[in-house]
């Protein structure tokens, strides 16, 4: 026993159709084109000379784990990629509070980013909608209501020759 399948009625809407594919094809390709990485910037010219910035981090809810943190000079691996930092320390928290000095920092500009790594597994949890569930923080205390702030938002300058004093509260 065969069976024979009717044939197909011409589509009433096949020039429609193709049309509709072609403008979706078109839209798909622009769209890839604009996601498309820009070639990576030059980083900015720096000022000669260095100085040390000495960062001061509060707010630790315990003293579990330990605070990492992370002087970047560009925004090349901001915020979380430390391999990309140009400083990095690993500190136990005492008395709910850590201090970091980073010597010979290049003038010019750079921020800081921290978080509570309360679980010793050198990696910021997240829960629910990929919320942190560690503390953080930021140079300049920046802040998102989604995502990590911008490199400029976080963003100080250092002298030569200066000291500075960068205060950072987690939470």
């Amino acid at each position: 026993m065969s069976f024979a399948f009717p044939e197909r009625p011409p589509a009433y809407n096949g020039g429609m159709r193709s049309r509709l594919q072609l403008l979706s094809v078109g839209a798909c390709t622009i769209a890839f084109s604009a996601c498309a990485s820009a070639p990576p910037r030059t980083p900015e010219p720096r000022p000669p000379g260095a100085g040390r910035v000495q960062v001061t981090v509060t707010g630790f809810e315990n003293e579990n784990g330990q605070a990492l943190i992370a002087l970047f000079l560009d925004e090349r691996g901001w915020p979380h990629d430390e391999r990309l930092a140009f400083g990095r320390s690993v500190l136990p928290i005492r008395e709910r509070q850590v201090v970091a000095e980073f010597e010979d920092v290049p003038s010019g500009r750079f921020a800081v980013s921290v978080f509570h790594d309360e679980d010793l597994d050198r990696e910021l949890d997240t829960g629910v909608f990929g919320i942190p569930s560690e503390d953080y923080g930021f140079s300049r205390d920046a802040r998102r209501t989604f995502g990590p702030p911008s490199f400029e938002e976080a963003r100080l300058e250092l002298a030569a020759g200066e000291s500075k004093p960068v205060a950072i509260r987690v939470d």
